[in-house]
C-alpha cells in the first residue's frame, strides 16, 4: 500500500509540473464543450497529491486499518483540491470588486455634472454604466469649477472619485 501513495503522491506532482508547462487546453480532446471546473488537470494533480501526501505518512508510521488509511487519504485529496480551487480563485478574482471590473470601461466615459465642481475641490458627476445610472464624486483635471448640468469625460478614478476633464475641451483636442 506504501507504494500506492508514493505513486499518487509523485504522479501528483508531474501531472502539476506538466499543466503549468503545457497548460489545460492542451490536454483536453474535446475542446468544443466548455472545460469542468473540478474534473480538470490541476484538479487530478492536487488530489492525488493530496492523496499521497497524506497517505504515506499514515501506511508507514501507523497502525490504523487499512481502510480508515484510504479514507483518511482520500479527505486529504478532497482537502487539497479544495485548497487549490480556493487559492486559484482568490488569485484570480483578486482585483474583481465592481469597481475595478469596470475600471477599463469607465475611461472616457461621459457623464453629467450632478453638483458644482468647485475650482480645486470636489463636486459629484452622474453617468450610465451597463444601463445602471451612477452617481460618484468627482474632481476637475482643470483648476476651473465645472457648473451643473456640464458634460464631461472621466480620465480616471482614484479612491473612488473620478478625474473628470469637460467635454468642450476633449472634443477640441479631437
Amino acid at each position: 500500500m506504501r507504494i500506492v501513495f508514493l505513486a499518487a503522491f509523485i504522479g501528483g506532482l508531474l501531472l502539476a509540473v506538466f499543466a503549468m508547462l503545457h497548460g489545460v487546453e492542451h490536454a483536453r480532446r474535446n475542446r468544443s464543450k466548455a472545460p469542468s471546473a473540478f474534473i480538470n488537470l490541476p484538479a487530478i494533480a492536487a488530489f492525488a497529491v493530496g492523496f499521497g501526501a497524506t497517505g504515506y505518512p499514515l501506511v508507514t508510521r501507523s497502525r490504523l486499518p487499512s481502510w480508515a488509511i484510504l479514507l483518511i487519504a482520500v479527505g486529504g485529496g478532497a482537502l487539497a483540491i479544495t485548497g487549490m480551487i480556493t487559492l486559484l480563485a482568490r488569485w484570480a478574482l483578486r482585483n474583481a470588486g465592481p469597481l475595478s471590473a469596470q475600471q477599463d470601461e469607465i475611461q472616457g466615459q461621459l457623464a453629467v455634472v450632478s453638483q458644482n465642481i468647485a475650482a480645486g475641490g470636489a463636486g459629484e458627476i452622474a453617468y450610465e454604466l451597463l444601463g445602471r445610472q451612477l452617481r460618484i464624486p468627482a474632481r476637475a483635471l482643470s483648476e476651473r469649477p465645472v457648473s451643473i448640468g456640464a458634460e464631461v469625460v472621466i480620465d480616471r478614478i482614484e479612491n473612488g472619485v473620478a478625474f473628470v476633464e469637460e467635454w468642450s475641451v476633449v472634443e477640441q483636442r479631437l
